[in-house]
């Protein structure tokens, strides 16, 4: 008994000592002669939203590392951080990762709230993390590796590249295009047209404006009200129910 008390006392300090220490960092930089916003970012959440108005692009970065002592934090910072956002011609690039630390293994993240004018195109290449984008008059590009992925609200085109991960994208003025490895897909009310090239995972597309493009190895396929036509390149393995399509349907086998 003597001893398990001895250890408990000496690993108690130990143990206080560790947490999570979050810093908050803001960014901003003017839209005059940008017309893109680049985002390169690891692990962490991206929540990016245009708003009404805005002449200027500003980030709120939350930086969360685990196992850190808050004295440690600044060192911490600029030893492993890149945290920037800048102009490169006519496109603001933000760049947010952390590096590796070592010799103390950190779970460390940047989640990322961004505000830009709403008539911007935006390009965005993801680690792992949800992303959830919404409010664009402009084009949205997603390449994502891992975490789930919400696009609402868009007057342009969306072109989505995912390794896995939920997908959910409705309210779209413009062509939707998505290739997934795996994870459940939705998309609901696009005017205009779909094209989906999906690995594993339920899909779901309904209340198109256009025509319907699918190509899939294996999950449930739900298609509903299509103004046009129905195509399905490859159907894979799961059930297959289209219905209320105004256009020709063609499954190919």
């Amino acid at each position: 008994m003597k001893y398990t008390a001895v250890l408990i006392f000496l690993l108690l300090p130990a143990l206080a000592l560790a947490g999570t220490v979050q810093e908050i960092k803001q960014l901003d930089l003017s839209i005059q002669g940008i017309d893109r916003l680049v985002v390169s970012c690891g692990a962490g959440l991206l929540d990016l939203n245009g708003v009404e108005g805005r002449d200027k692009i500003r980030v709120t970065a939350e930086i969360e590392v685990e196992g850190l002592q808050k004295e440690d934090f600044q060192k911490f910072f600029e030893k492993n951080v890149r945290l920037n956002l800048e102009k490169r011609n006519n496109k603001a690039l933000l760049i947010s990762e952390v590096q590796k630390y070592a010799p103390v293994e950190l779970e460390a993240r940047i989640n990322l709230m961004i505000e830009v004018p709403l008539e911007l195109d935006v390009n965005i290449a993801d680690g792992s993390g949800a992303i959830r984008v919404q409010n664009l008059v402009g084009n949205l590009k997603i390449d994502d590796d891992t975490g789930k992925i919400q696009v609402e609200n868009i007057f342009g085109k969306v072109i989505v590249n995912d390794a896995s991960g939920k997908i959910e994208i409705e309210d779209i003025r413009g062509s939707v295009m998505v290739r997934d490895g795996s994870g459940s897909i939705q998309i609901d009310h696009i005017n205009g047209d779909v094209y989906v090239t999906d690995g594993s995972g339920d899909m779901t597309i309904l209340h198109v404006d256009g025509n319907v493009t699918v190509s899939d190895d294996s999950g449930d396929i739900d298609i509903s009200d299509v103004s046009r036509t129905v195509f399905i390149s490859a159907a894979g393995s799961g059930e297959l129910n289209i219905e209320r399509v105004r256009g020709k349907i063609t499954t190919r086998e």
